[in-house]
């Protein structure tokens, strides 16, 4: 049965995100790979839809997130992928406050 939490839960602290670039996470059940991208933090899920390697290993590249496996590519921002053999990825809602990266699941 999948874990629901009422409104955004805190997945790392800032200062963990930026000493490594970039942080997986596993929050309410969902392992999430977070990038800080142009100023921006992102909460994308860690499973790439195409075959379910972690995307947290693929490279980031002008907001497009490329998994390093089958080179399945997606939009940071939206989880849209750019390759028809490849479903969209879920992304999620990221807030930063109080030194902590909050995200709605």
């Amino acid at each position: 049965m999948p874990t629901t939490t009422p409104g955004p839960v805190r997945a790392a602290y800032l200062s963990e995100l930026e000493a490594h670039g970039q942080l997986t996470v596993t929050v309410g059940g969902h392992t999430l790979a977070l990038f800080r991208h142009q100023g921006r933090i992102h909460a994308i899920d860690n499973r790439c839809p195409h075959m379910g390697f972690p995307l947290d290993r693929g490279s980031l590249c002008d907001g497009i997130l490329t998994c390093h496996w089958h080179h399945a590519r997606f939009d940071l921002n939206s989880g849209g992928s750019f390759d028809l053999w490849a479903d969209d990825v879920p992304t999620y809602p990221v807030e930063e406050r109080d030194g902590a990266i909050w995200v709605d699941l």
